[in-house]
């Protein structure tokens, strides 16, 4: 009798232990060799000055937009194979018209080619919101199961083969510049 009592004693302290007292410890992380979140979405980084992205789209469409967007990423990269960790940036160009284009930018290791095409491929298939008088371009931050090395370079990132169409001296994110990139 006395050996189940306390056996009893011993489950109700490891239960009442396992209760939440309203934080008075800290979380403890995630176990190790838990599986790492595939997708968290980090911020949204808007590369056009405000006043620029106020002329130019309305929040009241751009917002659900970009939700759509990182939704469409996430569900890429939640469907593709767990990979090393990645931390990086979904590029989106919103051009009148209706046309958009997306590039994903990452530190190293990067996900694999076939993750990031379905990326690109999820965002761009997402219809674009309306724009005017010139494109819009605007970041989708994210850490990729668990995160990684950020991307190297400009902050906020931009992709490597966009260098080239800088001068030694630098240059300037502006519509000449985005025509370059993405030519009509």
């Amino acid at each position: 009798m006395k050996a189940k009592a306390a056996i009893l004693v011993g489950l109700a302290a490891f239960s009442l232990s396992a209760c939440d007292r309203g934080g008075d410890r800290p979380v403890a992380p995630p176990e190790a060799g838990a599986p790492a979140e595939a997708w968290v979405r980090k911020d949204v980084v808007l590369y056009l000055p405000d006043r620029v992205m106020k002329k130019r789209a309305d929040e009241a469409t751009l917002s659900p937009y970009l939700q759509a967007a990182g939704a469409a990423a996430e569900t890429a990269v939640r469907a593709a194979p767990v990979q090393p960790g990645a931390s990086g940036m979904v590029l989106v160009m919103v051009k009148p018209g209706g046309r958009s284009k997306a590039w994903v930018v990452t530190g190293e290791p990067a996900p694999s080619p076939e993750t990031l095409a379905a990326a690109v491929a999820a965002v761009e298939a997402v219809p674009a919101p309306a724009v005017r008088e010139g494109p819009v371009l605007v970041g989708i931050g994210f850490d990729a199961w668990g995160g990684g090395a950020a991307p190297a370079g400009a902050q906020p990132p931009i992709p490597r083969d966009w260098y080239a169409h800088f001068s030694k001296d630098g240059g300037r994110l502006d519509d000449a510049f985005m025509a370059t990139v993405w030519p009509d």
